[in-house]
């Protein structure tokens, strides 16, 4: 890909992902609006859609139509490696463990910003938690990224510009405005160990935005419910750190590349 077409569409990328999130935020933190779990409005979660919806923008501006069709593709791939899906395996277990048995105790299941509407829920937050998410930050930027620079810079890139684009939450919804500053630290580690993980099972499953999609919905329903706060999500965000570090001490992650490895080279043109 050439540099002023990647600085193009990497510009048309940031323009839109934290325009439009931004635009949804702000005015709710101007306001001193609380997002809380099992309201569904006001709501963070639409702002969400601004990473997909600046990854469409991007490739429309520097592919056209065909890197429309090409991103929509890899929305629906399924070729996860055994590795993958047995991290996508258990986080899915946990997550469902997790509600059943909080609900049973009498806990709250609700999901942070989303009405409560049962199995509904889960499949609106996939739309627009996983695939709002994961379509721009695994499926454009750090696809994009893993091109020109090793894997190990790229998850480091990506979680430095994903960390900024949160900032208005930290006003807005109420677990981000509950954090003081050893919990921001420790969000802000999660998170890169997350960009790690994430960037590792994107690849891993060649590039399938599906399987990275369906690992942050499971992952945040370990977080971002009543039933999941402390033990459950401090158990659960540990172990995507620990997940993380075998992966960036690998020496292919910082191998700069002079064009995508062998197996994503091989799904491209899948």
């Amino acid at each position: 890909m050439q540099a002023s077409r990647v600085r193009t569409e990497t510009s048309v990328f940031l323009l839109v992902a934290f325009g439009f999130s931004w635009a949804s935020w702000i005015p709710l933190a101007l306001a001193g609006t609380t997002v809380r779990a099992g309201e569904g409005w006001p709501s963070h979660l639409p702002g969400l859609l601004g990473p997909a919806l600046g990854a469409f923008a991007a490739v429309f501006a520097g592919r056209g139509r065909a890197g429309v069709i090409e991103l929509c593709r890899r929305m629906i791939r399924w070729r996860p490696s055994r590795g993958v899906v047995l991290v996508l395996s258990a986080t899915v277990l946990v997550a469902i463990s997790a509600t059943v048995i909080g609900a049973a105790r009498g806990g709250s299941t609700d999901y942070s910003g989303a009405p409560a509407w049962g199995v509904l829920t889960v499949l609106y937050v996939l739309v627009v938690n996983g695939y709002g998410e994961e379509t721009g930050w695994r499926g454009y930027l750090g696809d994009t990224l893993v091109r020109r620079t090793s894997k190990g810079v790229a998850a480091f890139i990506v979680w430095f510009v994903w960390g900024l684009w949160h900032i208005p939450l930290f006003f807005v919804v109420e677990n981000f405005r509950e954090l003081g500053l050893g919990g921001i630290i420790g969000w802000a580690i999660g998170l890169l160990s997350g960009s790690i993980v994430l960037l590792w099972m994107y690849l891993g499953a060649g590039r399938s935005i599906l399987v990275v999609a369906l690992w942050h919905t499971a992952f945040n329903y370990t977080a971002a419910t009543g039933v999941a706060a402390g033990v459950i999500a401090a158990v659960s965000s540990t172990a995507v750190i620990v997940l993380s570090i075998p992966i960036i001490v690998r020496r292919s992650w910082w191998t700069k590349p002079g064009a995508l490895d062998e197996q994503v080279a091989s799904a491209r043109s899948g």
